[in-house]
């Protein structure tokens, strides 16, 4: 693998240097020691090749715009020469303003570069402020965020022209102070809506001011960029990435699909995962908020756990999920992947007529800075199925993203109906589907038998039936109640105990009936030789990749009760006598409920 930097002063000559002669550690790259032993307690021992190129260039204070795909380490390539400059001024400022902005597309993207720099910060033991911001916090919290000032802003460009007419940012304070701008994920922000309040930002970024575009990959948004606010950057990019059609699925990326009806998708789902004919864990995604609660109502039928994520949740709720899913605390997470669907455009239209509609009719809004697809680190994620295939090649290649990562193996499943052949035909061209190159084929998923998925019809459709429209909204509606309470009332509690955030469920069952016994399990008659000993394989490989137990929460105390509802067991204090920082014991009808075992699915 070599890297290319494109020089800047000849655009047209190109460095080609191989990975053997830049093997080169943290140290002899110029880094703080400080920073080195940072990143060794986090286990990063050695620099990945986006980050062995970019920061010397950063260190020397040159403009870069850095390409490369998901998962190659650009976050670190920009936040550790950022925190080394501000490292050697430390005590020297006396500015007005932050002396870094991080800009980003999303709000869970926001919270994870903020979790990063804090942890560095925090493992340097160096004083430097970070603050994030949302665009919907009042003015006298961003008064107060922006108090001191901090030295280092994230957030997303929604929330700059909040800042400068509530009198909180000063233009004039902007241009003295503001040292390095870095655009995160830049091809997204211009396509996420942000191309007026980035221009009306330019205007005040000070021409010594260093800037950095990190991106995974080139597009005309990220060329407008460059034009609009770099001056003369060195071009940074790995070989496998150029335009968006040069971010190939990875070669660790094994790519499968299923050819069944519109009605036969369910079928098909419950077929793979309660055979238990793919790697956990598992995300899937949905076009369709209603379509991702109707997947999570059929599968909870028959003893399948999973958590919803989408743009109508509360944020403190969405990065709760992330966290537990990262975590390992529920296998099956269901994405909905709206950012190519007009439902947002639906609700902002919605939300412009309110005025002229009862507010008890009009539709939840849905946040316009959420994204799942792009950014988000989701971590060990081995399988990815379309359950409704996107609607663009680009959108597939980044879902497809999500697994696969730090050179991992990972696969994906894209479940087709007839109506979606199209837009997979023009997926396959768009990858090249060349026979050589395993990153490019799509082939026919070969663990799932006719014979398995007809064993499994009667039921299937049995349950499909009970899952109707009603149903989905009245689940939608509880969940989403459930969880703007869990949001608002649990902020407080977490920010004082952090070991509780295992205690509030995101996968809690939705039906309010009772879920059949004999659905949870798939009798031996129903299975065929073949699919038997598939699942054989699948169990066998999880072993070796050392995943041979489903999901478990971590308790301290024995006696403690699934049944048990956070919510109730609060104590006025933030931790005291009762079980895990301020969580009462509940009472004796409780306890003595007999928990049961957790059964691997």
């Amino acid at each position: 693998m070599a890297e290319a930097i494109e020089k800047p002063a000849k655009d047209t000559e190109r460095e080609e240097v191989e990975e053997e002669e830049e093997e080169r550690t943290f140290e002899e790259l110029g880094l703080d020691a400080r920073l080195t032993r940072a990143l060794i307690k986090k286990g990063i021992s050695k620099p990945t090749p986006i980050q062995r190129v970019a920061i010397p260039l950063i260190l020397e204070g040159k403009d870069v715009v850095a390409r490369a795909k998901t998962g190659s380490g650009k976050t670190f390539a920009y936040l550790v020469p950022l925190l080394q400059k501000l490292f050697a001024d430390f005590g020297s400022r006396n500015k007005l303003a932050p002396s870094a902005f991080v800009l980003v597309p999303t709000r869970e993207l926001c919270q994870q570069v903020y979790t990063e720099v804090s942890s560095l910060i925090e493992l340097c033991r160096v004083q430097l402020k970070v603050v994030q911001l949302t665009s919907s916090m009042p003015a006298s919290d961003l008064r107060t965020a922006l108090a001191g000032p901090p030295d280092i802003l994230i957030s997303t460009p929604a929330c700059l022209p909040k800042c400068f007419s509530a009198g909180v940012l000063q233009p004039a304070s902007i241009n003295d102070s503001l040292e390095i701008l870095v655009l995160d994920e830049a091809d997204l922000l211009l396509s996420y809506g942000y191309e007026d309040d980035i221009k009306a930002f330019t205007s005040h970024i000070p021409k010594r001011c260093q800037c950095l575009l990190m991106s995974a990959t080139s597009s005309a948004d990220v060329e407008k960029l460059k034009k609009l606010i770099l001056h003369n950057p060195f071009i940074l990019t790995l070989p496998e990435v150029g335009d968006i059609k040069d971010e190939v699925i990875p070669k660790n990326v094994q790519q499968f699909w299923i050819s069944c009806s519109t009605r036969d998708k369910l079928l098909h789902i419950l077929s793979l995962l309660k055979l238990e004919l793919v790697q956990k864990k598992v995300i899937i995604f949905t076009n369709t908020i209603d379509m991702g609660f109707r997947l999570r109502l059929f599968l909870e039928k028959f003893g399948i756990k999973s958590a919803v994520l989408n743009a109508e949740l509360p944020q403190n709720s969405r990065l709760h999920i992330l966290e537990e899913f990262n975590a390992g605390l529920f296998d099956y997470l269901i994405a909905t992947d709206d950012s190519e669907t007009k439902e947002k455009e639906e609700a902002n239209e919605e939300n412009n007529v309110k005025l002229r509609k009862s507010r008890r009719h009009a539709k939840q809004k849905l946040d316009s800075e959420f994204g799942v697809v792009r950014g988000i680190d989701f971590k060990n994620v081995h399988t990815v199925i379309n359950f409704e295939m996107p609607r663009s090649a680009g959108g597939y290649v980044h879902r497809i993203g999500r697994t696969g990562r730090a050179y991992n193996t990972g696969a994906s499943i894209s479940i087709v109906s007839p109506d979606e052949m199209e837009i997979f035909e023009e997926i396959k061209s768009f990858l090249g589907n060349d026979e050589n190159d395993a990153s490019s084929l799509i082939t026919p998923f070969p663990l799932l038998t006719k014979n398995a998925v007809e064993s499994l019809r009667y039921r299937a459709e049995d349950i499909a039936k009970s899952v109707t429209k009603v149903a989905v909204r009245e689940a939608r509606a509880q969940d989403l109640r459930n969880e703007i309470l869990n949001s608002e009332k649990l902020k407080a509690h977490f920010e004082v105990n952090p070991k509780d955030l295992d205690l509030l469920k995101h996968d809690k069952v939705l039906s309010k009936k009772p879920l059949a016994p004999h659905l949870r399990n798939v009798p031996d008659y129903l299975m065929d030789p073949k699919t038997q000993e598939a699942s054989k394989i699948v169990k066998l490989a999880r072993a070796a990749m050392g995943n041979t137990q489903p999901a478990r929460r971590h308790r301290s105390n024995k006696n403690f009760r699934k049944s048990r509802d956070p919510l109730k067991t609060f104590t006025a204090e933030g931790s005291g006598k009762g079980r895990r920082g301020g969580m009462k014991r509940g009472n004796h009808s409780e306890n003595t409920e007999k928990p049961k075992r957790k059964k691997s699915i």
